[in-house]
């Protein structure tokens, strides 16, 4: 590796493998720092690529399924439990985030969902180089680059909502409901409907962005360096110096670059920034913190103990389904806000092991989870090095509106529903470096460059500008594909200049 680039982006989830991809097919010299490892799959194999870790299977499935630990008292990022662990937790009081760690990011454990945000509107009016017309082709671009297509009845998907609920009193999934895109084929293999959804997708079934886009981007000259983890951003006269874990072996490299992408997901994103504040690299980011949310998300373990039932086959997200009322139409339920209902069953289970009666309740239960946009009213704070979340769940309605949901669920089905109402808990942490369309509201401007760090963006979660209150992967993209093309607007127009 070399030790000067024209971008460095730090994370390789949505936000970094969208940015990578699409500067180094332009021509850029960019070099992509990912502290998680390789993940062990056919495709990772086929590129030769080497010291991949395995996903979580066999016996020692369970030490690779954490790879860090945070809370409140644990100063900067955590404990570090196994650093070829699949997930990170923070957990808080007031709110818990569990994310991923590796080459790909959320792609290895995300459910596979393609989606817009619920209000077709919401890019207008977030500033002048945004509106939801623009932004359209980024998602197009997205979801066709990913393969995803909506599952029907015709595609005979095991444990398709769309067919189990099809002659349901109580529950509706059909074209009232609409299906997400998904990125997983559905060419009727047993292989591919079953262990490809929360722990991975060894044979490739499921649309991972290590398969798609960073192996190809590899091979274009884009430089990945796994097992790296930046420490601090320090602003210079030239760019932006990076002091980085070399957890190979075991220490600390500094790279510089003109331009750097922030796209290490939400928490690690603003953990870098608060600490890089801290220590002296950058300075400014007044609103740092603010905006924070959990996208409205409730999961829910749903005990239906269905007889003779394996909910663990088919695609990773069973689909979406909806409340019927008496004339077959959705029911709105009175004085509750409207949610967005998905099934899953905990596909992936088949490589851990366990007692065969577990396994075997386990196949017959379900996951469900509600979701729609909470207020994004949230702040994270730093302090002595630790961060923490402040998040008050009675200024979010949506999700005291999921939780009777799940009530009505459990009513109709006459099976019970467990969550935790008191305790929020998300995959989905968005916000807190959001973009805005002065620097007195927000971090980032419709660019996504920091207002008062010019040379360093961000195109991940933490940048959005509210809860998108469905599953948000697209919407990241979208971003980042936006960021990316006004860096090499920015450069071609600054060319043009010089010349």
């Amino acid at each position: 590796m070399k030790l000067s680039y024209d971008t460095i982006i730090i994370g390789s989830g949505f936000g970094g493998s969208v940015a990578a991809s699409t500067l180094s097919s332009a021509g850029q010299n960019v070099l992509l720092i990912e502290r998680g490892p390789w993940r062990d799959s056919a495709a990772v194999r086929a590129a030769g690529i080497q010291n991949a870790s395995s996903l979580p299977k066999g016996y020692s499935s369970y030490l690779d399924l954490l790879h860090r630990v945070g809370y409140s008292k644990i100063k900067g990022t955590g404990k570090r439990l196994n650093r070829h662990g699949l997930f990170d937790i923070h957990f808080g009081s007031e709110m818990t985030v569990v994310c991923s760690n590796g080459v790909g990011g959320g792609s290895h454990v995300y459910s596979a969902m393609n989606t817009r945000p619920a209000n077709n509107q919401y890019w207008n009016h977030r500033s002048n180089e945004l509106s939801a017309t623009s932004m359209e082709e980024h998602y197009q671009w997205m979801i066709s680059t990913m393969s995803a297509k909506e599952p029907n009845i015709d595609d005979k998907i095991p444990n398709f909502t769309g067919e189990r609920f099809a002659s349901s009193p109580h529950f509706i999934a059909n074209d009232k409901t609409g299906q997400p895109a998904m990125s997983v084929s559905m060419n009727g293999d047993a292989e591919n409907y079953r262990d490809n959804s929360f722990f991975g997708s060894e044979n490739g079934a499921k649309a991972t962005l290590d398969r798609i886009l960073l192996i190809p981007a590899k091979a274009q000259g884009l430089e990945i360096a796994a097992l790296h983890e930046c420490l601090s951003i320090w602003k210079t006269h030239e760019g932006y110096r990076l002091e980085v874990m070399d957890h190979n072996a075991k220490r600390i490299r500094q790279f510089s670059a003109k331009r750097v992408i922030l796209a290490a997901g939400t928490l690690n994103t603003l953990r870098l920034l608060f600490r890089s504040r801290a220590l002296g690299g950058l300075t400014g980011l007044k609103n740092l913190g603010h905006g924070f949310g959990g996208n409205g998300d409730v999961p829910g373990y749903w005990a239906v103990n269905e007889a003779g039932a394996d909910f663990t086959q088919g695609i990773p997200c069973h689909g979406r389904f909806a409340l019927r009322d008496s004339k077959g139409d959705i029911e709105i339920l009175p004085d509750l806000l409207p949610v967005d209902l998905t099934s899953y069953g905990l596909n992936g289970i088949g490589n851990l092991p366990m007692p065969s009666f577990l396994r075997r309740r386990l196949k017959q239960d379900l996951v469900v989870v509600g979701m729609g946009s909470d207020n994004a009213d949230g702040v994270v704070e730093w302090h002595n090095g630790k961060l923490s979340i402040h998040y008050i769940r009675q200024n979010n309605p949506i999700l005291k509106s999921i939780c009777r949901h799940f009530d009505e669920i459990a009513r109709r089905s006459q099976r019970p529903i467990y969550y935790t109402e008191r305790h929020p808990l998300t995959v989905h942490p968005l916000g807190g470096a959001r973009l805005s369309a002065t620097p007195d509201e927000g971090v980032i401007n419709g660019n996504g460059e920091v207002w008062d760090s010019p040379g360093l963006f961000i195109a991940d979660a933490s940048a959005l500008p509210a809860a998108p209150g469905t599953p948000p992967s697209m919407t990241i993209s979208a971003w980042s594909r936006h960021v990316a093309l006004k860096i090499l607007t920015q450069q071609n127009n600054n060319s043009g200049i010089n010349r």
